[in-house]
């Protein structure tokens, strides 16, 4: 037996799949009970009323209007019921008829003429036997498919699923919130940016506003009375509607992959209609073949001797009504087909736009495609307003809002402080990861000097960025940012240093090329794909940029900046082993002080480098340099003071090394030098000389003339004796010396007095001199070397030098 439950939830489940029925489908459901009441009926009547009446025609039997005198002589003579129940033995004649020609006329019993009645019933048309069954078929069908995509396990499921959501949504604080707040453009704010720069004496200056309110992103749909319309929400109530959120979105994803739910309702509708067309057509046909009246020949003359009987059909007269009736249903029914057929196939009901249908809160929405999009439309035929609400849950702008409202009360102005530090340069330094945006309360940090967001998505800078009088820096790593107009005012004269990491041209945003006091601009990304070179925008704007870094892989220079060229002090290149081919840009950088050009597949020193008279720091860090001949025509870059060829495979030192004249910092480590020219130690100016790891083997005595040397970085090389004119650079503060074949340390190390950081780690040293202890600078922490060397020290000197 069943339950009530059981039956109030199958009840509960078809009420639910109304919204997905249009008028046409509803008026054609209450057709369908209206035939399937019409077909019970039928059934009914003719389980209880279906038999035939038949009587013989008697003028069909021999020459029975010849004798008719003797067949009423013989009727009279014929004795009575009355008279067989009054005498028993009065014995009926079977026959009341008598012989005529061929055989004797008799009258018919009982149960000849109920066998006549069985007999003539198979004669009777089958249209009109079996039409009230035929119509309970038809009704069935015409029912099982207009429900079939209801109960198809790849249809009723994604039903069933977006009943949920809708459901869900419908029921969600967040969506009357969403729409009852404002979502437009203050326009107070946006008349106030598109006014010039009245300020300003340049007209260049106006040029460039007017640009960037053209160009520039403007949130135009979340803005304004976020935190205030949010305060209401409930963190509950708030986490549910971003579940609500990613669920909107893998459904919508899910479905939009196949077109089933629409090939199967526009199947299903096909189907219907030409099964009412096959109704139609033979309907008509066998209606006329119901009749009352009907002509029977029994083949049974050997029981009954009459030929042809006349029968009766009871009721063929209710069924030719109920025929015409139900044939006027399917009609209709088939007038509707028609029109859903109109429907699924002229309109393009496999793509939805919300925008088209005035959903101008949230006009974000793209357009959906197949089921999905098929669902909205038949929501919209029930109730447009479950797509309105809906809608909130698929617009990003809505979500953005949601994430930020949430946002704003998780990061109070006590939070913010707590991740609020010092960096290295000592200034104010906030670092964001992974927010959906930045917390209100990050303005109210007056004191804020640098910004570092990393992973935060849909970063928009209001115009509260204003009181942050102090933010000189902004770093973005993987952001997409967007600024009001009137926030870019007050950045373009703020910032002086900003960097982007990037994964996508996109996510380096256009407004930093308005930032007319940006001083350094960092950019760290691909700007190739599939080695198609990719144009930075246009650096005009950026009209007091000093720095330049481009950590990227690049074919040639960027052409914008030329933009920059002229005032442009330091250049970055980290090229990520990508040849760079064509350096001619270099040319017109005639102020350039700092180059670095750093694994760009370089084989030699380029020639336009030698053009850059004012080049102060040359930097071919990670090249393929295996020679540095060229080194000569360096001699005419006057001001250049530092040479960094680390990373390479240079072999030699060539003896015109000393025509730099005023070099003084010289990086060659991780090459292969395997020995040191006398002309190298003639450079009086050298301060910095860092040789590590390469293949060095003997320190020229010479080396005692780099009086000025104050580091000297010998590490990772073959080097067994140390000179003693090493201790003659009595400059010396950092003497790195580990990982070599080091066997003693000479006791004229007491003459570098300077010396605070000594490295011997990684050596053959047993014990160190005890004239080590008169490097008064020289503390434990300074001290690099095995822990049972430095106790071979004397215990006095151990303690001065803070060790026990």
């Amino acid at each position: 037996m069943f339950s009530v439950v059981d039956f109030s939830s199958l009840e509960s489940k078809q009420p639910a799949f109304r919204i997905f029925k249009p008028w046409w489908d509803t008026f054609m459901d209450y057709l369908t009970v209206i035939m399937l009441l019409l077909a019970i009926f039928g059934c009914s009547i003719q389980l209880y009323m279906d038999e035939t009446f038949c009587l013989p025609q008697i003028n069909n039997v021999g020459k029975t209007k010849g004798r008719s005198h003797e067949i009423s002589s013989t009727l009279q003579n014929t004795p009575t019921i009355s008279d067989v129940n009054a005498n028993p033995r009065v014995q009926s004649n079977p026959d009341p008829f008598p012989p005529i020609s061929q055989g004797k006329v008799t009258k018919l019993y009982n149960w000849q003429y109920h066998y006549i009645n069985q007999m003539c019933y198979s004669q009777i048309p089958w249209f009109t036997r079996f039409f009230s069954y035929l119509i309970l078929f038809h009704t069935v069908v015409l029912i099982i498919c207009s429900n079939f995509y209801f109960t198809y396990p790849k249809t009723s499921s994604k039903l069933q699923q977006f009943l949920d959501i809708l459901q869900n949504c419908f029921q969600s604080p967040w969506t009357s919130k969403a729409l009852s707040t404002a979502v437009c453009v203050d326009a107070n704010e946006l008349e106030e940016a598109l006014k010039p720069n009245k300020a300003s004496d340049n007209g260049a200056d106006n040029i460039s506003i007017t640009t960037t309110t053209s160009t520039i992103k403007i949130p135009t749909r979340i803005h304004s009375n976020a935190q205030g319309s949010g305060s209401s929400l409930d963190k509950k109530d708030a986490e549910q509607a971003k579940a609500l959120f990613e669920k909107v979105r893998k459904f919508r994803l899910h479905v939009e992959e196949k077109d089933t739910i629409y090939k199967l309702y526009a199947g299903q509708t096909l189907f219907k209609t030409i099964h009412c067309i096959i109704i139609i057509c033979y309907f008509p046909a066998h209606v006329y073949d119901v009749d009352f009246e009907n002509l029977c020949e029994p083949n049974a003359i050997s029981l009954v001797f009459y030929k042809t009987f006349n029968c009766t059909y009871s009721t063929a007269r209710f069924i030719g009504k109920m025929a015409l009736l139900y044939l006027s249903l399917v009609i209709i029914y088939w007038i509707l087909c028609i029109h859903t057929l109109l429907w699924v196939f002229k309109k393009p009901l496999k793509k939805y736009s919300f925008e088209k249908r005035g959903e101008n809160q949230f006009s974000d929405i793209p357009d959906v495609t197949n089921d999905f999009a098929f669902m909205l439309h038949l929501i919209d035929q029930y109730d447009a307003l479950y797509c309105k609400r809906l809608a909130v849950f698929l617009s990003e702008v809505s979500e953005q809002k949601l994430k930020l409202l949430s946002l704003n009360n998780d990061w109070t102005m006590e939070k913010v402080k707590q991740h609020l530090t010092k960096n290295k340069k000592d200034q104010y330094e906030l670092y964001l990861f992974m927010l959906s945006g930045i917390p209100e309360s990050v303005y109210d940090v007056t004191e804020l000097q640098v910004l570092k967001l990393e992973l935060c998505s849909n970063v928009k800078i209001s115009n509260k960025i204003i009181q942050l009088n102090q933010l000189e820096e902004v770093w973005l790593s993987h952001c997409v940012t967007e600024v009001t107009p009137s926030a870019l005012m007050w950045l373009r004269n703020q910032l002086k240093k900003v960097g982007v990491k990037y994964v996508n041209r996109d996510e380096i945003p256009e407004w930093i090329y308005k930032l007319i006091q940006l001083k350094e601009l960092y950019l760290t990304g691909k700007l190739a794909i599939e080695r198609k070179a990719l144009e930075l925008e246009s650096m005009k704007g950026l009209r007091s940029l000093k720095v330049l870094y481009l950590k990227t892989s690049l074919s040639k220079i960027p052409s914008s900046i030329f933009d920059v060229a002229f005032h442009l002090l330091k250049l970055c290149i980290h090229n990520d082993k990508t040849k760079l081919l064509s350096l001619s840009i270099l040319k017109k950088m005639a102020n350039l002080t700092q180059l670095e050009l750093h694994n760009c597949e370089l084989d030699k020193i380029p020639n336009v480098i030698y053009a850059l008279s004012k080049l102060q720091v040359l930097d071919l860090k990670g090249n393929n340099l295996t020679k540095i001949e060229e080194m000569i025509n360096l001699q005419y870059l006057e001001k250049l003071s530092c040479l960094k060829f680390w990373f390479n495979m240079i072999k030699s030192i060539p003896p015109t090394i000393n025509l730099i004249k005023k070099l003084e910092y010289l990086y060659l480590s991780n090459n292969q030098i395997e020995t040191l020219p006398k002309v190298l130690f003639s450079v009086e100016k050298l301060h910095y000389l860092d040789i590590h790891n390469n293949n060095i083997s003997t320190i020229p005595t010479d080396i005692g003339n780099l009086k000025n040397l104050y580091f000297l970085d010998l590490r990772h090389n073959k080097i067994e004796t140390l000179p003693d004119q090493l201790f003659k650079c009595t400059k010396l503060m950092t003497l790195k010396l580990s990982n070599n074949l080091i066997s003693s340390l000479s006791g004229k190390v007491s003459k570098l007095s300077q010396l605070t950081q000594l490295e011997l780690q990684g050596n053959h040293l047993e014990k160190l001199p005890v004239e080590i202890g008169q490097c008064t600078m020289l503390k434990l922490g300074g001290l690099v070397v095995e822990q049972y060397v430095f106790e071979s020290l004397p215990l006095e000197i151990r303690e001065k030098m803070g060790g026990s």
